[in-house]
């Protein structure tokens, strides 16, 4: 699901204008008569500003990231998820060794932390002067209700991400679906063809599913449909794309260095399906896979999901035979 703990504005982002968020911190650092006013992220990589004041727009993708042990003033208020106002910073032992104290002068500080819509700490919004500041009761009113729009906004990228996501997975087994899974394999196959590399699509379907439905129940058939989903998404790599079009019928697309070695990969997903099944007292079932593999030409993912679909009827077909 959505991931918090990534950086928000990178690439193309067109859930928010960021340029409302520079307006919000130029009219702050006008308000305060503030030097330099920021909205900074801060993640497990560290700390970047997304906007500065006067910048006249984002240029995220340039601002450096500086590393998470970096002693910063950001650096408490988002570990410590508190406000901090600090008004001569020169004249205080806690922070007179700061590097932004030493180096650029910051006499004042006053940072806030701001909130995902959950309550973990997306980052800060500060200001910084090279003068003591008196800042009243009213003053931190104000920030506080410019942080509170901020928040407003990462609520609707959130409630967004959720949606989009939803939409794109199977409700059952929490992994693609058919539309999602186009859409993402076609991209996979598209980036094939420009960048020289192969990709294999595996059809996959459970082997009496039905009998499985018919003699213990659909409650019982969903639950080896969702271990067969954990399966994949145990054994494969995160950059393969899995999903399930409809039934028992489940696809994988994966970029392959090695063609040879996709018959192991196959006898990887039985075995370890076998093992879960029994790990989770589920009757045993076999699966029937088939494969394709791109021809260096463009080819449409139907293509090549027809081929893969045609190799596992194939086996299913002598799976079949091979019970009489």
């Amino acid at each position: 699901m959505f991931e918090i703990d990534k950086w928000a504005f990178s690439g193309i982002d067109g859930q928010i204008s960021l340029h409302k968020w520079q307006k919000t911190i130029d009219l702050i650092t006008g308000l305060f008569s503030a030097l330099s006013g920021y909205i900074v992220q801060a993640t497990s990589k560290g700390y970047r500003v997304v906007i500065r004041n006067n910048e006249g727009g984002s240029n995220f993708e340039t601002n450096p990231i500086l590393p998470p042990q970096t002693p910063l003033f950001c650096k408490y208020v988002a570990e410590n998820n508190n406000t901090l106002y600090v008004n001569n910073a020169s004249n205080n032992d806690a922070w007179n060794t700061l590097p932004e104290v030493v180096e650029d002068g910051v006499e004042s500080y006053l940072g806030l932390p701001i909130h995902w819509p959950e309550g973990e700490v997306f980052g800060t919004l500060c200001l910084k002067d090279t003068k003591k500041t008196t800042y009243t009761n009213e003053y931190f009113e104000l920030i506080e209700q410019l942080r509170d729009l901020i928040e407003d906004d990462l609520a609707l990228i959130y409630s967004y991400e959720q949606m989009r996501e939803i939409a794109m997975l199977d409700a059952l087994t929490n992994i693609y679906n058919r539309r999602a899974l186009s859409l993402l394999a076609q991209q996979k196959l598209n980036l094939a063809l420009r960048l020289g590399f192969d990709v294999c699509c595996l059809f996959i379907d459970i082997n009496d599913f039905k009998k499985l439905n018919d003699t213990f129940g659909h409650e019982v058939g969903d639950k080896a449909l969702i271990i067969l989903a954990d399966t994949l998404k145990t054994h494969l790599r995160d950059a393969d794309i899995v999903g399930r079009i409809g039934g028992d019928e489940f696809v994988v697309v994966m970029q392959v260095s090695d063609k040879s070695k996709i018959g192991y990969i196959m006898d990887k997903i039985s075995t370890e399906y076998s093992k879960a099944l029994l790990k989770e007292d589920v009757c045993d079932l076999s699966l029937s896979i088939g494969y394709s593999f791109t021809d260096k030409q463009r080819q449409s993912f139907e293509k090549l999901l027809n081929d893969a679909d045609r190799a596992m009827y194939k086996n299913k077909q002598a799976y079949k035979l091979a019970k009489k």
